[in-house]
Formats: C-alpha cells, sequence, structure tokens
C-alpha cells in the first residue's frame, strides 16, 4: 500500500515537474514576444517622430493644412501606439503575476 502511494505521488509529481517546465518556457517565449512587439511599436513610433519632424522642417507656409492633417493623423498613430505599449505592458505584468503565483505555489 505504501509502495502504491509512493509510486503514485512519484507520478504526480513527475507530471507536475513536466507541466510547470511546459509553463515556464511559453512564459519565457511570451515575455520574449512581447518584447519584441514593443520594441517594433518603439521604432515604429521613432520613425514617425523623425517622419513628422522633417516634414515639418521641410514645409513652408503654404503647406499649413497639409502639415496640420499630417500632425494630426501622426498623433492618432502615436496615440495609438502608445495605448498598444500600455496593453502589452499590462500582458506582461499579468504574466509576472501568473509566474510569480505558479512559482510560490
Amino acid at each position: 500500500l505504501f509502495k502504491e502511494r509512493t509510486e503514485k505521488m512519484t507520478k504526480r509529481l513527475g507530471l507536475m515537474n513536466s507541466r510547470y517546465e511546459t509553463l515556464e518556457k511559453r512564459r519565457a517565449l511570451e515575455v520574449e514576444g512581447y518584447k519584441n512587439d514593443v520594441k517594433l511599436l518603439r521604432e515604429r513610433l521613432k520613425d514617425l517622430e523623425k517622419r513628422l519632424y522633417k516634414l515639418t522642417t521641410t514645409l513652408n507656409g503654404s503647406h499649413d493644412m497639409e502639415m496640420l492633417a499630417h500632425v494630426k493623423q501622426t498623433a492618432i498613430t502615436s496615440k495609438k501606439l502608445m495605448g498598444d505599449l500600455q496593453h502589452l505592458k499590462s500582458k506582461i505584468y499579468s504574466i509576472e503575476k501568473d509566474y510569480r503565483h505558479i512559482h510560490d505555489h
């Protein structure tokens, strides 16, 4: 009886360890993916800022309306990118919280 219980507990421990390792690998891949997404979004934002700067320094007064429209569109895009960054950040925090919860138990 003791031997059977020990074998069952050993199998269960092995299964739990395997699941934990799988979750660890998945979490690591997700975090890496989120970091890459954040990096790409930051690069896109920098590119938009460069384009905006170039646009504002090269245009003269006759193109004010075009420039304002472009600034407005850039601001909208920047706002969306910032929202995406905040969303990714909250996902990362959630994953870290889940990881700590799994790791502590």
